[in-house]
């Protein structure tokens, strides 16, 4: 089973053994003529995908409980992975979802790390600076790397504490295996999507 979870910047791919990244630019041809499960939030690519016979949208199938208003498919997928606790999704954007006995109560959304990196950049060219996840975010920044990193991990890891109250975090996405290491309570899993994503297949496919 190929599963492939399209995003903004990358299309992600599960083959039940690896997961892998793709350009959003060559991904369709690389897979056209593969039987593929997918997931799609990126409006460029869609019309494209709808005219390939052998691809079937998961969105279809999907049954979710929530009031949250336009809810993305990605979201809604990562979600269904979780019965209680908080799901962060760490892409192009931050998302963050919580969940309890199965139904989802709502949640926020904040830039990803790349995008309020390059803000700053735009800003000033002295503040490219790499983001430094290992820094410590309790001790007071001393140079300019540690003064934006800290000003971009800590509203972040604060605003994902105070949301969680103590339940569990559940991590996914490019920067979300560094983001969990400010979390006690908390595990990464690259293919938290997919487990969703095989959930609809084998019950309702």
């Amino acid at each position: 089973m190929l599963l492939c979870d399209i995003g903004n910047s990358f299309a992600h791919f599960f083959d039940n053994k690896k997961v892998w990244t793709e350009d959003i630019d060559k991904f369709i041809n690389n897979h056209k003529d593969d039987k593929v499960y997918y997931i799609n939030v990126n409006e460029k690519v869609k019309s494209e995908i709808l005219s390939l016979k052998n691809w079937v949208n998961l969105e279809n199938f999907i049954e979710f409980k929530t009031k949250y208003k336009n809810l993305g498919i990605d979201r809604k997928v990562a979600c269904m992975s979780v019965k209680d606790g908080v799901v962060v999704d760490a892409g192009s954007a931050i998302t963050v979802d919580l969940m309890e006995r199965g139904a989802h109560l709502g949640g926020f959304i904040m830039p990803g790390f790349k995008a309020t990196k390059d803000a700053l950049k735009n800003i000033s060219s002295k503040l490219d600076q790499e983001i430094d996840f290992d820094l410590d975010i309790n001790k007071i920044p001393l140079n300019t790397k540690e003064a934006v990193s800290y000003g971009l991990l800590k509203p972040v890891v604060l605003a994902i504490k105070d949301f969680s109250k103590g339940k569990k975090i559940y991590l996914t996405g490019g920067d979300g295996k560094k983001l969990s290491r400010f979390f006690k309570n908390s595990v990464y899993d690259d293919k938290l999507i997919f487990k969703g994503m095989i959930k609809i297949v084998k019950e309702k496919l």
